[in-house]
C-alpha cells in the first residue's frame, strides 16, 4: 500500500506527538510506501536520515490557516495526491481542508463540540461562544466533505462524534504514552533541590483556555491561607504566559520550568509526586497514560471524559471549584496508602490503551481496508 500521512495543517500542541509517534511506528512496519508531507510543527522534529528508503517526505508551510487560503491548500494537496497517487490519505487530526480524491482518514480531537456541557463553556462570553458555534460549523463541514472515515480515541468520543457528524465510520483507536516512557533517559534535575516533606503536583500543558491552568493559583492561594507550604505546582509554560497567569507572590510554590521535550518529560515526572491536569474538555489527553506509566497518582476534574479514560486510577474533584482541588490535594498527600492504589490501579488501566506499536498497526489497518474498498 501506498499511504499518504498528512501533517501539513499541524501547527502545536498533542497532535504533533501523535503524528511523531504515529510515522516513527511506521519504520517497523514494512511493506508499505510512506509519503508524508511535513508541516510547520513536525519540520523541526523529524530527522529524515533516522527512516528507511521506503519513506519520502515532502515539506510544505501552509502557515496559519485562514479561510482566504483555503483554495491554496486545496490546490498545493492537491498537487501532491497526483504526484504521489496514494492508495490513502491519513491524518491523525483534523478538519484538513482538503478534498481528495483518494479515501481519507481524518482524526478527530476537538472536545468543545462534542461536550457540551463541558463548564468551560459557562465561562466564555456570548461573543465567544457565538465563535465557537460558527467555528464548529464550519469544521464539520469540512470534516463531513473532506473524510471518508474518522479515527478517534474513546468509545465515549466514538459515539459522539458519530452522531456529531451523522457517520457511522468512526474508529476507535486510543492514545498512549510516547514510546520515550518505554525506556525513559533520566538527565539532570530541572527543579530545585526538595524542600522538607515537599509534595510536588506536575501539569505538562501549553496553556490553553480549556485546560483550565488558572485554576492553579487559586489553589495555591487556599494552601497559603492555611498556612501549608509543602505543596508545589510545577508547569510547563512559555514565559509569557506563566507570567500572565501566575502572581510574583505565588511564584514560590508555582515553578515553571517552560516547555519540555517529549523525550525530557519522563525524567521531570521523576522529580515530582503527582499528576494534576485541571482540565475542562478533552478528547483524550496523553497526560494521564504518562502519569500511569511513570506510577505516579493523577488528580484531576470529575468529567466524564476524565473518568473514561482514568477510571479508578485517579482522584477527581469538581471542575471549577478550587475549594474542592485543594481538599483532594491534601487528601492525596496525607493518604500513602492511597497514592499507592491510584498507582497500582493506574498500571491496570494502562492494558486498555494501545501501545503505539498497536496504534500504529490499526491505523494501517483502517487504510488498508478502505484502500481495498477503492479498488
Amino acid at each position: 500500500m501506498k499511504l499518504l500521512i498528512n501533517t501539513a495543517h499541524q501547527r502545536f500542541g498533542g497532535a504533533i506527538q501523535v503524528a511523531l509517534s504515529f510515522i516513527h511506528e511506521c519504520k517497523a512496519i514494512s511493506g508499505h510506501e510512506y509519503h508524508v508531507i511535513v508541516g510547520q510543527g513536525l519540520k523541526n522534529r523529524l530527522h529524515i536520515s533516522d527512516f528507511p528508503s521506503n519513506f519520502k517526505f515532502y515539506d510544505l508551510d501552509l502557515g496559519v490557516i485562514k479561510l482566504r487560503n483555503l483554495l491554496n491548500i486545496q490546490r498545493k494537496l492537491e498537487s501532491l495526491e497526483k504526484e504521489i497517487q496514494p492508495d490513502c490519505i491519513i491524518s491523525t487530526t483534523g478538519p484538513t481542508y482538503f478534498k481528495s480524491q483518494t479515501p481519507q482518514v481524518i482524526g478527530f480531537n476537538l472536545p468543545l463540540y462534542i461536550y457540551p456541557e463541558s463548564p468551560f463553556l459557562s465561562t466564555l462570553s456570548k461573543w465567544k461562544r457565538l465563535r465557537l458555534f460558527l467555528k464548529k460549523k464550519l469544521h464539520v463541514f469540512y470534516f463531513k466533505r473532506d473524510a471518508i472515515a474518522y479515527v478517534v480515541q474513546t468509545y465515549d468520543v466514538n459515539q459522539r462524534v458519530r452522531k456529531l457528524l451523522n457517520n457511522l465510520n468512526v474508529y476507535t483507536v486510543s492514545n498512549t504514552y510516547n514510546h520515550y516512557y518505554e525506556k525513559p533517559i533520566i538527565l539532570a534535575p530541572k527543579l530545585p533541590k526538595k524542600r522538607k516533606e515537599e509534595f510536588r503536583l506536575l501539569t505538562i500543558s501549553a496553556w490553553y483556555p480549556h485546560k483550565n491552568l488558572d485554576i492553579i493559583p487559586k489553589i495555591a492561594e487556599i494552601f497559603k491561607n492555611r498556612k501549608i507550604s509543602n505543596v508545589r505546582f510545577v508547569l510547563t509554560l512559555n514565559q509569557a504566559d506563566f507570567e500572565k497567569i501566575v502572581p510574583d507572590d505565588m511564584r514560590d510554590v508555582i515553578l515553571n520550568v517552560g516547555p519540555v521535550e517529549p523525550k525530557d518529560c519522563p525524567s521531570l515526572y521523576k522529580e515530582c509526586d503527582a499528576m494534576f491536569l485541571p482540565t475542562l474538555a478533552e478528547c483524550f489527553s496523553a497526560s494521564y497514560p504518562e502519569a500511569m506509566i511513570m506510577e505516579k497518582p493523577i488528580i484531576t476534574t470529575s468529567l466524564g471524559f476524565a473518568k473514561s479514560i482514568c477510571g479508578e486510577a485517579a482522584l477527581y474533584f469538581e471542575p471549577l471549584n478550587p475549594i474542592d482541588a485543594a481538599l483532594k490535594i491534601s487528601e492525596l498527600i496525607n493518604n500513602s496508602d492511597m497514592q499507592s492504589d491510584l498507582v497500582d490501579k493506574g498500571m491496570k488501566q494502562l492494558k486498555e490503551f494501545n501501545s503505539p506499536n498497536e496504534r500504529a498497526h490499526k491505523y494501517i489497518q483502517i487504510c488498508k481496508s478502505l484502500s481495498l474498498n477503492k479498488k
